[in-house]
């Protein structure tokens, strides 16, 4: 049951991306057939996986979702603003119980109750009786009891005792034996059954018309049980049965007032590792992998053969040829294992872009802001871990998009723009990295607020201040704690949370820019690499140790003569095909001392930190390589200027630097 419950959480997370798309797409427009046929699918099979399950509050409001939407499809009712609410808050309900189950193998408590306050309000929207529609548990006709007791001795007894008993009314449905419902068997399963009743549902049709495997039943009982334990009889079936706890005045009367009912209470609990991360995963490329650990087999068992002839005294010429022959395969199959292990870790940036538009229409309307969303770039794909690493970060972005960047209506109109704001998030492949961008037609941002607000929160001082760009100014929203927002709310001013967005994407082995104009949007890139498992790396010589820099950063290395590296100011500079660059010496950098005596000329690694190009002097190029990069762990953790470290094959550790965060 666990493997078929993890199976469940994988589908569930699925059919709730898929109904929230297709709900957001029916709101755009009501007539189109396809989102709603795929809409009601995919509430019609999450309904039917939760049923495998002790989860009936989610079945009970899936079924009533379901139900609303195939009144949508045959035009009993129509769709509008409330209905699409109505929907979504159900999935969005549904997403939080399968959150739930994922990390505790169960429902919350108050899931009964929110489960039928869910189907009330689905129920609401149909065309129905506004008196049945309002309870989604029909109230119970005890007429019937009063006979009962009368006809069944043990009943009268208890009655006369004025012990309290429970009336059951349980209308299996027509369909219960094909999903796995015994109704006699849960009725032998009601403790301390004092008294039962049975008779038909409907009308029996002529005997030739009966269908032998539609069940027509309607079961009444007593039971002179607790309620609790009567209703755990039927926690699988709360949507066919009212409960109800009764009590008796005077020998007689009709039975008193109901100490309590309803529908039945639920039980959640399911079994299920609690947290574990599943990644699905195209056959081809496991089939690939499968290949590869073959091919790596043969080339292990090449190397037992050379080992063995080494042993017999072989000729020695033989077996180094054979050694370099086989030191060159076992690499080729390395490089290609690295390469398919990466390709299943790969995800389509579709799997969290997708959870963004309904995001956006719920910040657009807490904030009664007009927004045109799109998504650009679904297909690129990138690494598992920076895909779902981004979510947090977008999501701040794409909040301060609407809550700052967007302009009320009437201005946009005053300022000749479209009535509703642009944002869109795109995506896009660049070399051995990923950008993805947020990018908004709004206000955009004023460097003097942000120069004002700096200098008043002491962000920079004056000077500093007034020496900055406009462009400089601007990334300034990055700094920890800054805010152009007068009223801190969860979707205030587009400074709130910039810090931590670019702390998270800093993680991932990113960093992040901001473009603005004034009057004409704003632009927030992020820039990650593809993967942070493998890494490629330069490695560098200073003094006698070596260091590592990534190469996605590294455009080229230059030879620049000593006497071609210019002052300027307190800074250095040289010129690289008629462009001027900074100096930055990598012994200054990690506070070491310079050599004795300068050399004649400089080895330089131009890099890319930020949109500047920046020259990095260094004693010595060493070879690049692929290698597995750990983070820094332990009191070393969080160390500035260090992104992780690898181990090299003579065992000596090498350090890997983040260049632009060591340079500032």
């Amino acid at each position: 049951m666990d493997d078929l419950l993890q199976h469940f959480i994988v589908e569930a997370h699925e059919l709730i991306q898929q109904a929230t798309d297709d709900l957001l797409a029916l709101e755009r427009d009501p007539k189109a057939a396809a989102p709603m046929d795929s809409a009601f699918r995919a509430v019609h099979t999450l309904k039917g996986s939760v049923g495998l399950f002790d989860f009936a509050p989610m079945g009970i409001a899936l079924h009533a979702a379901e139900d609303l939407l195939g009144a949508l499809k045959e035009k009993r009712a129509s769709i509008d603003a409330h209905v699409i609410d109505s929907l979504l808050a159900c999935i969005d309900q549904t997403e939080r119980w399968v959150a739930a189950i994922e990390q505790t193998g169960q429902l919350p408590p108050d899931s009964a109750e929110e489960g039928y306050r869910l189907a009330r309000s689905l129920r609401s929207q149909l065309d129905e009786d506004p008196a049945q529609a309002a309870d989604a548990v029909p109230q119970a006709d005890l007429d019937w009891v009063e006979p009962l007791l009368a006809q069944n001795r043990n009943a009268s007894n208890l009655k006369a005792r004025n012990a309290p008993l429970v009336a059951i009314r349980y209308t299996p449905r027509a369909d219960c034996f094909f999903t796995g419902d015994d109704p006699i068997a849960l009725l032998r399963s009601v403790p301390d059954l004092v008294a039962i009743q049975l008779s038909n549902r409907d009308p029996w049709p002529p005997a030739a018309e009966i269908d032998p495997f539609s069940c027509n039943m309607r079961i009444e009982a007593l039971s002179g049980a607790e309620l609790d334990r009567v209703k755990a009889v039927f926690r699988f079936v709360p949507d066919q049965v009212t409960l109800h706890a009764i009590a008796h005045t005077a020998e007689g009367q009709a039975p008193g007032a109901v100490l309590g009912g309803g529908g039945a209470g639920i039980a959640v609990g399911a079994t299920g590792g609690a947290g574990a991360r599943t990644l699905r995963v195209d056959a081809a490329r496991i089939d690939r992998l499968a290949d590869l650990i073959g091919e790596m087999v043969i080339a292990k068992n090449a190397l037992a053969h050379l080992a063995e002839q080494f042993d017999e005294g072989l000729d020695r010429k033989h077996v180094a040829q054979g050694l370099v022959s086989s030191q060159a395969a076992i690499e080729r199959l390395v490089a290609e294992l690295h390469g398919a292990v990466m390709d299943v870790r790969m995800m389509p940036m579709r799997d969290i872009f997708r959870r963004f538009p309904r995001a956006v229409r719920e910040a657009a309307g807490q904030l009664s802001k007009a927004i045109d969303f799109s998504v650009e770039g679904e297909e690129v794909e990138a690494d598992k871990a920076v895909v779902e690493g981004l979510f947090e970060p977008l999501l701040h972005l794409l909040r301060n998009a609407v809550g700052h960047g967007a302009e009320p209506e009437h201005l946009r109109l005053e300022a000749g723009k479209p009535a509703k704001t642009r944002i869109v998030l795109r995506a896009r492949r660049d070399g051995d990295r990923v950008t993805v961008e947020v990018e908004d037609d709004g206000r955009g941002i004023d460097p003097a607020t942000i120069r004002r607000v700096a200098r008043e929160r002491g962000v920079a001082s004056a000077e500093a201040l007034d020496r900055m760009s406009d462009a400089e100014a601007i990334d300034l929203i990055f700094a920890p704690g800054f805010s152009t927002a007068s009223e801190v709310t969860g979707l205030s001013g587009r400074g709130v949370g910039m810090d931590a967005v670019r702390s998270a994407v800093e993680r991932l082995g990113g960093h992040a820019s901001v473009r603005s104009l004034q009057g004409r949007g704003t632009a927030i890139r992020l820039s990650l690499p593809l993967t942070v498992v493998m890494t490629k790396v330069m490695a560098v010589r200073l003094g006698r140790e070596l260091y590592g820099i990534p190469l996605d950063g590294v455009l080229e290395t230059a030879l620049v003569p000593a006497h071609r590296v210019l002052p300027v100011r307190d800074a250095e500079a040289f010129v690289l095909r008629d462009r001027t660059l900074p100096l930055v010496r990598l012994a200054d950098l990690l506070e070491m001392p310079r050599p004795p005596e300068p050399p004649q000329s400089l080895k330089v690694v131009v890099m890319a930190v930020g949109d500047e190009l920046v020259g990095i002097a260094v004693d010595g190029f060493a070879e690049r390589m692929d290698v597995l990069m750990r983070p820094m762990g332990g009191i070393l953790a969080g160390m500035p200027g260090i992104m992780g470290t690898t181990l090299l094959g003579d065992g000596s550790v090498l350090m890997i630097l983040d260049i632009p965060e060591l340079i500032g």
